[in-house]
């Protein structure tokens, strides 16, 4: 085997890893987040209601008080998500995505919101 092939070899093991990540959605720096006077039921709700029918594979936790929607956009299967948590007497939102996704579901996320607050990221 020569340096071409040893090369070659190597960058098809990086595209390799590089594809196949494992870590949580959720452990990207949010899309897009905001504030709201909505309890995190109500949001999640709404956000669930709107996905329904325009995702794949759409689950649902609940635990602590907090919510985590996650799912598959429809056409290109990526990686979605919403982090809902009580904050103060408001709901922390959180919108994620593994690589760039429709801009729909991140529409849908804000108009299930009463936004106090917004950072786009």
């Amino acid at each position: 085997m020569n340096l071409f092939h040893l090369a070659v070899a190597a960058i098809v093991c990086v595209a390799l890893v590089a594809c196949s990540r494992r870590d949580s959605l959720f452990s990207l720096a949010p899309n897009y987040s905001a504030q709201t006077v909505q309890t995190v039921s109500d949001v999640a709700e709404c956000i669930a209601g709107r996905w329904q029918s325009s995702v794949r594979h759409l689950s649902e936790v609940r635990a602590n008080g907090a919510v985590s929607i996650e799912a598959q956009s429809l056409f290109r299967g990526i990686a979605i998500g919403v982090r809902l948590r009580p904050h103060a007497n408001d709901t922390l939102v959180e919108y994620f995505q593994r690589r760039v996704a429709d801009p729909i579901y991140r529409s849908m996320v804000r108009e299930c919101t009463r936004t106090l607050v917004s950072a786009e990221h």
